[in-house]
């Protein structure tokens, strides 16, 4: 208590002496001229300021956070990549990346950025839809319509127009599907043999690598593998490539639209001009694909088809799946194709496949083609095993479901006919087969059948050795029937778009026709 008592009276006096002080400066401050007593308190001020102690930036940010006690999801893993095998993200350094500056640029006002100017003022994020959604197994993206979902305006959704091709939703689809980052880094040696080996005007050289000449319909295989991949002209780490490729198939428009011969290099170039545009929603490749379209609906043949020729009695199905997928990516990127194209086609691919009901869906065999529309398709015996996966890819396309017969006994064929692996290699048969097969289901047996045999045939087949100037990332194509027509680079990108199927369309096609095609 005595201790409390003298620090009070302590206090006191030092309060007393402080009162005095302030007493004593304020009778000086107003005695003394107005500027001195201005830089008496300015002096004061700047004394006190350097008393404060500084508080330590550590101090200053730490921040209490609190947490929910719930724990987040796990997101499925994709399996280990194996180093002697694949490389994971690998730089792209190609020398036509470094040595040839692109001659050309697709709009007059082109820029790169993240904005796309489109009418409706929709930027890069809405065209690659959101790079977290996720696919379910039965095609939706959160509930909507995925890629192929078409709508008027070329599709909805969480996804956008062709966003199962982007961010973390492609990378759930990969493993959802059946993939891994073995797969996504075959795809991407694949792209980086295709980048060093484009020529300086754009376009592919067939010739040079084995084929022969088609280098329109090969140009737009290779664009279509950089697309399904997640680049266009505006975006992605390959743009300049597909950005040069456009700019070579543009200046090969005819006047009637088509772009190239009109057999399969139309129906190819429409479907690689249709997903460019879908994919960038440049203004100045719309009217260019519409050019294309407008040239599909005129030349398609009475009988529902196409062929080698435009609107000619005979209808060719290998031709004909061509200009179906052409179409049907224009509708997704927002183009106008009137339903009664589809309508048609379908009849055809309806017709040319023949059910061969053995007390269950056995299989189909499908026609390579008809000499007119009045020619009864149904021949026993008489099909393709690359028609019959045509047959199964166009029929859902189209908007047919997985349970229809045809599709059930088509899908069950194309196993029958034998898996990668185990019969003659043909990536047009495979390629065709992969696309369809998917549609039935990512849970679907056939789908899994299939699928594991396929990634073994072409992990193990692509070129490892060598540099990616030489052939590394390629496929050698010398056993490939049809080798001889596409050569080096059609083999590696169908082998490319192969390995893209588990996120570059959805895995139901028919559903998301019926939706929003089918008016």
């Amino acid at each position: 208590m005595a201790t409390d008592i003298v620090e009070t009276e302590e206090e006191e006096v030092e309060e007393s002496k402080e009162d005095s002080l302030a007493t004593a400066l304020q009778g000086e401050f107003k005695a003394a001229p107005w500027y001195v007593s201005s830089m008496a308190i300015h002096a004061l001020i700047f004394l006190l300021l350097m008393l404060i102690p500084a508080t330590p930036q550590q101090q200053r940010v730490k921040q209490i956070v609190i947490t929910s006690s719930i724990p987040e999801e796990e997101e499925e893993k994709l399996e280990e990549v194996v180093t002697d095998i694949v490389e994971s993200n690998p730089d792209v350094v190609t020398e036509n990346n470094s040595a040839i500056e692109a001659p050309i640029v697709v709009t007059t006002d082109f820029e790169y950025s993240d904005h796309n100017e489109t009418d409706n003022d929709m930027d890069g994020n809405t065209a690659q839809g959101d790079p977290d959604c996720v696919t379910t197994f039965d095609g939706d993206v959160n509930g909507t319509p995925a890629l192929m979902g078409v709508g008027k305006n070329g599709g909805s959704g969480g996804g956008g127009r062709f966003g199962t091709r982007f961010g973390g939703g492609r990378r759930n689809l990969v493993a959802r599907g059946g993939g891994s980052i073995k797969t996504e880094s075959a795809v991407d040696w694949a792209l980086r043999w295709l980048a060093e080996h484009q020529e300086a005007d754009g376009r592919w050289d067939t010739a040079k690598y084995g084929g022969g000449n088609h280098d329109p319909a090969i140009t737009a295989m290779a664009t279509l593998a950089f697309l399904g991949a997640g680049n266009s002209t505006k975006f992605g780490k390959y743009k300049a490539n597909v950005e040069k490729a456009v700019y070579w198939l543009r200046s090969k428009q005819d006047a009637n639209g088509c772009i190239g011969p009109h057999s399969y290099e139309g129906g190819i170039t429409l479907m690689a001009m249709a997903e460019a545009y879908g994919m960038s929603n440049d203004k100045e490749l719309k009217p260019v694909a519409q050019k294309c379209v407008d040239w599909a609906v005129k030349s398609q043949c009475p009988a529902g088809g196409w062929n080698y020729a435009p609107s000619s009695v005979r209808v060719d199905t290998s031709v004909t799946g061509w200009w179906v997928m052409g179409l049907k990516s224009a509708k997704v990127a927002g183009l106008d194709v009137p339903y009664e194209v589809f309508d048609k086609a379908l009849k055809y691919i309806d017709k040319a496949t023949a059910q061969l009901n053995d007390g269950g869906y056995g299989g189909a065999s499908v026609s390579y083609s008809s000499e007119a529309a009045t020619v009864d398709l149904v021949k026993a015996g008489g099909g393709s095993t690359r028609m019959t996966s045509v047959s199964l890819t166009c029929l859902q396309f189209l908007g047919r479901d997985r349970s229809d017969p045809k599709v059930l006994g088509a899908a069950n064929q194309v196993i029958k006919d034998g898996l990668p692996g185990t019969c003659e290699e043909s990536f047009y048969r495979w390629y065709y087969a992969t696309l369809g097969l998917f549609q039935m289901g990512v849970k679907n047996e056939v789908w899994k059948q299939w699928n594991e045999p396929l990634k073994a045939s072409l992990l193990g087949s692509q070129v490892k050795e060598g540099t990616f100037k030489e052939n590394k990332g390629s496929w050698n194509f010398d056993k490939e029937t049809h080798g001889k027509n596409w050569g080096r680079v059609g083999q590696t990108a169908l082998g490319a778009l192969m390995l893209e199927v588990y996120y570059r369309y959805d895995s139901n096609a028919a559903k998301n026709f019926k939706k929003e095609v089918k008016k």
